[in-house]
């Protein structure tokens, strides 16, 4: 054997080796090293899977716990008949003409049970409500704001508005669900819980649909109409408001405490002195001087409006 051959096979057997001992490295350091951290990875994984799932549940349990206090009676009989007397109510309140409720049988509601795999479990019923009557769309606009602020477990599924003729009266047809769930807190009654001060400040403003009706004709006109003429006492000694309510010079004398007839808005006088008349519209008040109209008071924001100051007495 040649000295150039010797030196070929040392060198093969050099490759060779470190071959082994990168094999053996890989399969003694490496690959278990890849595992663990592989494994580590998993855990923490899983680690904070379990915290999220955690804080869910936390979360749903306070969730649960509120819904159990705003659900209906879990008798869905009863809970069917309160239901519908309180919406009776609430449209009686709100002055909705023609107001009818009709309420669908009870439906039963099931969720995938936590403790028997491949079986739903009851957790209470759900009844649907077909609302119908007719309003203006400011008591409209007043009667969906009391149903949001309601502590009932609800909720408008649609609504339907169809202008009826000339005088801003509107066609309402709502779509209301509710539940009753079996671990209601109230079992005889419905909930009378109340939103906080600090939830209802949250609430969005309820004005904005108002002043804007995308179905009255001369809506805008209506308020610069309503022009204040002149303030006189009469026989009786009442003070009173008169105000031009339309086009043609129609005058209404209207009192202290009591609403300017106008089939599109509702605009309250809530006091009268010698030369100005305090008005109350969509939940704000303005002072109205003789030769205004409340049109101008309450124009959008951007344009002038006449500067108002502390009501006075009239003695």
């Amino acid at each position: 054997m040649t000295p150039t051959m010797k030196w070929l096979l040392i060198a093969c057997g050099g490759v060779f080796g470190m071959y082994g001992l990168d094999r053996l490295y890989q399969g003694w350091i490496e690959q278990p090293k890849q595992e663990i951290n592989s494994e580590l990875d998993r855990l923490t994984k899983e680690i904070q899977e379990s915290k999220q799932l955690q804080f869910a549940s936390q979360k749903a349990g306070k969730r649960l716990e509120e819904y159990a206090h705003r659900a209906l009676p879990s008798d869905p009989v009863l809970a069917r008949s309160l239901y519908q007397e309180w919406l009776l109510g609430l449209l009686d309140q709100y002055q909705i003409k023609s107001a009818s409720v009709d309420a669908s049988q009870p439906s039963a509601v099931e969720i995938k049970s936590r403790t028997k795999r491949g079986k739903r479990e009851r957790i209470g019923y759900r009844i649907d409500y077909s609302v119908r009557g007719q309003a203006t769309l400011s008591k409209l606009s007043a009667l969906l704001d009391a149903f949001r602020r309601a502590s009932h477990l609800q909720k408008i599924r649609s609504v339907s508005l169809n202008p009826i003729g000339n005088d801003g009266r509107l066609d309402v047809n709502l779509s209301i669900q509710v539940l009753c769930l079996d671990k209601a807190v109230q079992s005889e009654q419905l909930s009378d819980w109340e939103l906080t001060d600090d939830a209802a400040g949250g609430l969005a403003p309820t004005t904005a649909l108002v002043q804007r009706n995308p179905f009255a004709k001369g809506f805008a006109r209506a308020l610069q109409d309503l022009e204040l003429k002149a303030i006189t006492v009469n026989r009786q000694g009442v003070t009173q408001a008169w105000f031009s309510t339309d086009g043609r010079g129609t005058v209404q004398k209207v009192p202290a405490g009591e609403s300017i007839p106008n089939p599109l808005h509702e605009v309250f006088v809530a006091q009268i002195e010698s030369d100005r008349v305090l008005v109350k519209f969509n939940d704000s008040e303005h002072w109205i001087r003789l030769g205004q109209s409340v049109g101008q008071i309450v124009a959008p924001q951007g344009q002038d409006r006449p500067e108002s100051s502390e009501p006075k007495s009239l003695n």
